[in-house]
């Protein structure tokens, strides 16, 4: 049973780049918050251990 015609890679491929692209941005921000919390967090354990 041949499918290659059912769907339309080109089709599918262009709407996942234009998703990717559109939602991108806003992956990176999310990132960059988590990222910036865990080295705040790291930062903050070390001073309380070097402390005590």
């Amino acid at each position: 049973m041949n499918l290659s015609g059912v769907w339309d890679w080109s089709f599918f491929w262009d709407g996942f780049d234009f998703f990717l692209r559109a939602v991108s941005p806003f992956v990176m921000i999310i990132v960059a918050i988590i990222a910036a919390g865990l080295l705040i967090y790291t930062i903050i354990k070390a001073v309380k251990a070097s402390r005590g």
